[in-house]
């Protein structure tokens, strides 16, 4: 069983007695980084995988609400919680209003309360990852599906501007696809009237697996002379054909095949 390993969360003061408070009130539950200085701060955020900022407003040289708006810059999924005196609670529903800082505590704070606030705010945090992931893994299914359309493309592409027909035959025999020049060939206009036929109602299919037939076979496919196929003129064509066979198919039917007229296209068989 893998165990979850503790989030980290970050308090920043430049006091060391109210550090030690905040390390000893979240150590139990979470890892604890401590930062005397915005600067040191800002330090330890770009090494630590920190999804919580606890700072106290008024410390020399950098305040409170300008590193946690450096922080919400930085690593804006990073929950901020802003530690105050009377005297700067504008400051702190200001940072709020900006977007700058999640929550705000006055001193002194209950231990109680700014732990359950801390807990919530992991939630949150937890849900940000989540959908942030959501949002990268979208656009990169997005990018592969856009290059898988656009390979697709290039191939449909060289395969209508082939120079020979190219006929895409389905498990049961029947015809899905046939480019330009095949329907040409078959003196079809409309590759409707092509898809869903029996190959063997165009193509003499049959006598492909007589011995009387001339082949030559090779590695990937067999090649077949002397074939004849019935135009949508009714005129008889001969072809030769080149066939690529399913290794699961027990009938021999073909998968897919290229087929160029001999005597052209208005010729019947046997002139």
């Amino acid at each position: 069983m893998t165990v979850e390993k503790p989030y980290t969360i970050l308090c920043v003061d430049d006091e060391k007695d109210i550090l030690d408070t905040l390390f000893d009130t979240f150590i139990d539950t979470y890892q604890v980084k401590t930062a005397l200085t915005g600067e040191d701060a800002l330090k330890i955020l770009a090494k630590e995988d920190i999804f919580a900022v606890i700072s106290d407003q008024r410390m020399p040289v950098m305040t409170g609400t300008e590193l946690l708006a450096k922080v919400n810059q930085i690593k804006p999924n990073c929950k901020k919680i802003l530690l105050t005196g009377y005297a700067d609670i504008n400051a702190s529903i200001d940072a709020i209003n900006k977007g700058n800082v999640d929550r705000y505590f006055s001193k002194p704070w209950d231990d109680e309360e700014i732990i359950m606030t801390v807990n919530s705010l992991l939630s949150l945090y937890k849900a940000d990852i989540f959908l942030e992931k959501m949002v990268k893994d979208s656009e990169i299914i997005r990018k592969n599906a856009d290059k898988k359309n656009y390979l697709h493309n290039l191939l449909m592409n060289f395969v209508e501007s082939y120079p020979a027909g190219i006929c895409i035959i389905n498990e049961n025999g029947r015809i899905e696809y046939v480019n330009n020049k095949g329907l040409e060939i078959l003196s079809c206009s409309d590759t409707e009237k092509i898809k869903g036929l029996p190959c063997k109602e165009l193509f003499q299919i049959e006598a492909l697996l007589g011995g009387s037939i001339d082949k030559k076979q090779s590695k990937d496919e067999l090649v077949f002379n002397k074939v004849t196929a019935t135009g949508f003129d009714n005129l008889i064509k001969s072809l030769n054909l080149s066939m690529t066979f399913s290794d699961k198919s027990d009938s021999y039917l073909p998968t897919g095949f290229i087929f160029k007229t001999i005597w052209g296209q208005n010729q019947p068989s046997g002139e």
